[in-house]
């Protein structure tokens, strides 16, 4: 019976610290300041291909080295956010076909445009920054631009 109590208790805990675990984050800092963070639960991989840093996940997004300042890596808290943090530009790959920005501005200009300029989807950012991309189904290089910040999108 102790010992049946005391399992109890070893099994709750282990609980309890994998709830309070800290989400870990890598984090892209463009020379610019643009910020691009990547939950590293989602397992993204990171390459360097022609040129850029390219982060796969559910969605493929590239850098130019030339503008690429530093990525690191951080371990952050949701309830212990630094507040510059919280306000960072999000882009989060929800599938394989939709994307959210986050953080934007409201009332600012996101679009979608393919390599030959024409622009595919075009919106404004709700009063809370949040923008929903509908990716098109037609694999290929795309260009998401939110406001004055622009990254590389290759749908597979």
């Amino acid at each position: 019976m102790v010992k049946k109590r005391i399992l109890t208790i070893l099994l709750l805990s282990g609980c309890l610290l994998g709830a309070n675990a800290e989400k870990k984050y890598m984090t892209v800092e463009q020379k610019n300041s643009a910020k691009y963070s990547f939950l590293l639960e989602d397992n993204p991989i990171v390459t360097y291909e022609n040129g850029s840093l390219v982060v796969n996940g559910n969605a493929t997004t590239s850098y130019a080295i030339a503008g690429v300042k530093n990525y690191h890596f951080t371990e952050g808290n949701e309830t212990g956010v630094d507040a510059s943090l919280a306000k960072m530009l999000q882009i989060v790959s929800l599938d394989e076909a939709t994307l959210q920005v986050r953080n934007a501005q409201a009332s600012e200009k996101v679009s979608l445009v393919n390599a030959n300029g024409a622009t595919l989807f075009s919106a404004t950012a709700d009063s809370e920054g949040s923008v929903l991309v509908k990716l098109p189904e037609v694999k290929g290089v795309y260009v998401l631009t939110v406001g004055t910040n622009s990254i590389k999108v290759i749908r597979k």
